[in-house]
């Protein structure tokens, strides 16, 4: 849908309560494509009403079976929301690779609850589940900062079923 304006989507209340504006998992693409900007760039199909993924800047809507399954961003010292959102990007600087630590520090400062995990099978990735909104952000770590998690730098965010 075309717009005139763009909308523009408030990340803290995204990390807080899931709310991307009125975009939830489970919507048919269908519904989508008929009340929310069209999108930059699809991917993973030859019309946009078959495609797999609708991409707005780096923010990425998954859908299986025609309903949105996954809200996925990486990249997100760039975050942008394209042509047709504008993003409030709270703690998301352009430029900035954000750390665990601060933002683990911003999420106590919000008293946003949340569960830290560090996965089994590659102990680089360090996994933070906001329990309100179902959002799980990712954080990355290289060889030489193993054992101080605290460096880890931010590398996505995903909004699953």
């Amino acid at each position: 849908m075309k717009m005139p304006y763009k909308i523009e989507i408030d990340i803290l209340d995204f990390i807080k309560n899931g709310k991307f504006d009125f975009i939830k998992i489970g919507q048919t693409k269908e519904w989508i494509l008929n009340n929310f900007p069209d999108p930059d760039v699809f991917g993973m199909g030859k019309t946009i009403q078959d495609a797999e993924i609708l991409c707005y800047g780096n923010i990425e809507f998954h859908f299986y079976e025609g309903k949105l399954s996954l809200i996925h961003g990486e990249n997100l010292n760039e975050l942008n929301g394209g042509n047709f959102l504008k993003i409030k990007k709270w703690i998301f600087l352009e430029n900035k690779d954000l750390t665990l630590l601060e933002f683990i520090n911003e999420l106590n400062i919000k008293e946003i609850d949340f569960t830290k995990k560090t996965e089994n099978f590659n102990s680089k990735y360090v996994k933070i589940h906001i329990l309100k909104s179902n959002i799980q952000f990712t954080f990355i770590g290289e060889d030489n900062e193993l054992k101080n998690q605290n460096h880890f730098t931010l590398y996505s965010f995903s909004l699953t079923v």
